[in-house]
């Protein structure tokens, strides 16, 4: 299958509905933007996509055993590991030597065998994004993923992210157009 569908999700909590028929396809191999008012759904459509929710009705096709990997909008990091160790965590394979390249290609060479709890705020979404970049996925769900960042942290940021998702699934959240020109995403979806 060249792409997931996503077919009449409806969603609601405690009587309050948050998602109201949407359908949609995300091609795979793309990079996939969806934009929309806070409280809109996005973050319950990626719980959805992610199997941490279930809809009330609608069904998804083509994600049946796709390996998912996701950059949340809170950081999820084991505070007591070092960054290394937080990236290696979800993708063993990948080599001390090449997680600390990547973390030097976002700023973070200085940062390497610092506990986590030691980090600024930009320093561990940094440290978020390149585990979800890093891991083995099929999809990738980004979730606001530059929130938070300088504006030039965010650029350096944002070129490692289009280099390494070059050809990948991604399903990309923002609020910021000017991320969707930068990173050259031509789907754009709403809710």
């Amino acid at each position: 299958m060249n792409e997931i569908r996503l077919l009449h999700l409806e969603k609601s909590y405690q009587g309050k509905p948050v998602l109201r028929n949407f359908t949609a396809a995300l091609r795979c191999g793309e990079m996939t933007a969806l934009m929309a008012p806070s409280g809109a759904g996005k973050t319950t459509l990626l719980r959805i996509l992610m199997g941490l929710d279930q809809p009330d009705s609608g069904r998804i096709e083509g994600l049946d055993d796709l390996r998912i990997s996701a950059v949340f909008q809170e950081n999820r990091l084991c505070m007591a590991l070092n960054p290394v160790a937080n990236i290696r965590l979800v993708n063993p394979s990948r080599s001390r030597e090449e997680v600390a390249a990547a973390l030097r290609n976002v700023g973070l060479g200085d940062s390497l065998s610092k506990r986590t709890s030691e980090l600024s705020g930009g320093m561990c979404r940094r440290v978020a994004i390149l585990r979800a970049l890093m891991a083995q996925y099929d999809l990738l769900l980004l979730d606001e993923p530059f929130q938070g960042l300088d504006q030039n942290t965010k650029r350096m940021v944002m070129e490692d992210t289009c280099r390494r998702c070059r050809g990948q699934t991604v399903l990309f959240v923002t609020h910021d157009p000017t991320e969707l020109e930068f990173m050259g995403i031509e789907t754009c979806l709403t809710l």
